[in-house]
């Protein structure tokens, strides 16, 4: 079963518990190293090299009711750059810790958690708007992370 939720994205200010229940989708986090390579002779040997975290994709269904999830997402934004004055906020005004957590399906025990370590939205896509479609509009947030560790 791939149960899962985000238990705390940011603070209760910018995402209140209404908003993080309407998350349709999130990714679990991915790791990779460079490779470093060693020349010797004829052969080359390599050696993990720097290690690195890809962004995860989180999103939202745009339901506007009871929470504004649109408005939420704008303001997790602009805890990053001020639009207004292009300005950018310095990184302690916006790297934030979140945890996602896998349940086993029986209610709510986390059986898998990882803590995502100064997340901040890297890019975000409102989708298009189309009178055609009359699926739920939604909203794709990229969030970065410096690290992610395993805590379940």
């Amino acid at each position: 079963m791939h149960r899962w939720v985000f238990e705390a994205l940011i603070d209760d200010s910018i995402f209140p518990r209404t908003e993080r229940l309407i998350l349709q989708k999130a990714q679990r986090p991915n790791f990779k190293f460079e490779e470093t390579p060693m020349h010797h002779n004829q052969e080359v040997a390599w050696f993990a090299g720097k290690q690195s975290w890809e962004p995860i994709t989180l999103t939202w269904y745009d339901a506007e009711q009871p929470a504004d999830v649109s408005q939420s997402i704008h303001n997790w934004i602009e805890l990053v750059v001020n639009f207004a004055q292009a300005d950018v906020n310095p990184p302690a005004a916006y790297k934030k810790e979140a945890l996602l957590g896998m349940t086993s399906g029986v209610g709510f025990a986390t059986s898998e958690q990882w803590r995502l370590c100064n997340c901040w939205p890297k890019e975000s896509n409102w989708g298009n708007l189309d009178y055609t479609n009359t699926d739920i509009a939604t909203i794709e947030v990229s969030m970065r992370y410096d690290r992610a560790i395993k805590t379940k």
